[in-house]
């Protein structure tokens, strides 16, 4: 049984993981605001939240994505089945 595209769905999951939570830890919780100015935190705090969700959303539709091109590519290649 050929798993090389089942392990290519892992490898990109994984690279997925990584990327994310380098532009989470790097980039998005990295934003300081100003201390004095209240209206900049609460900004910073909604876009933080609006790009971590951005993420979560970007992660579940690719591995979707990917789920559904491997369940197709295997219902392509299954042979008809005879009927009696």
């Amino acid at each position: 049984m050929r798993t090389g595209s089942l392990v290519g769905i892992t490898v990109i999951a994984w690279l997925l993981i990584i990327v994310e939570a380098y532009l989470l830890f790097d980039v998005i919780i990295p934003f300081a605001p100003p201390i004095h100015s209240l209206g900049s935190l609460t900004a910073l705090a909604l876009l933080k939240v609006a790009l971590t969700f951005g993420l979560g959303i970007l992660w579940f539709v690719v591995i979707v994505s990917l789920t559904q091109t491997y369940i197709m590519s295997r219902l392509k290649r299954r042979p008809p089945s005879a009927s009696s």
